[in-house]
């Protein structure tokens, strides 16, 4: 006896059909009855429907995970421009004078903490910055 799938219970569930119990396994038989209960349930109204601000409420949240989504965004575009700006830097000051862009590397390297702590502080400010946005 091959055992029946989810698909070929609701076909049977939606068609109304009774199948003699010698078809179905027990397994089987629970299944049904636990399809017509859950088609049951889902034909009554429910007691209480939904909020007036319902859709409202759903459209905010989606509208707060696209602001957060071009926070994040715009945070790393900030940092990434910082760091393309140094690199552009050194890039002009190696076409104009081999040695001042020698020199310049040798600064940024010499300061690598003190420019990391920078860019850790600017991407702070700006989270802190937009979080307090979204309080007000």
């Amino acid at each position: 006896m091959k055992k029946i799938t989810d698909e070929q219970i609701q076909a049977l569930l939606e068609s109304e059909l009774r199948p003699s119990g010698e078809i179905l396994l027990d397994s089987e038989k629970e299944q049904l009855q636990s399809y017509r209960s859950l088609f049951q349930k889902l034909n009554t109204e429910p007691e209480q429907g939904l909020p007036f601000n319902f859709a409202s409420k759903v459209t905010s949240q989606l509208k707060l995970k696209l602001k957060r989504r071009n926070d994040i965004r715009f945070n790393l575009l900030a940092v990434l421009g910082i760091i393309i700006g140094l690199v552009a830097a050194y890039g002009l000051l190696i076409v104009i004078d081999l040695n001042a862009g020698k020199q310049f590397l040798l600064v940024i390297l010499k300061f690598k903490w003190l420019v990391i702590f920078s860019l850790f502080i600017l991407l702070s400010s700006l989270v802190f910055d937009q979080q307090m946005v979204e309080k007000n």
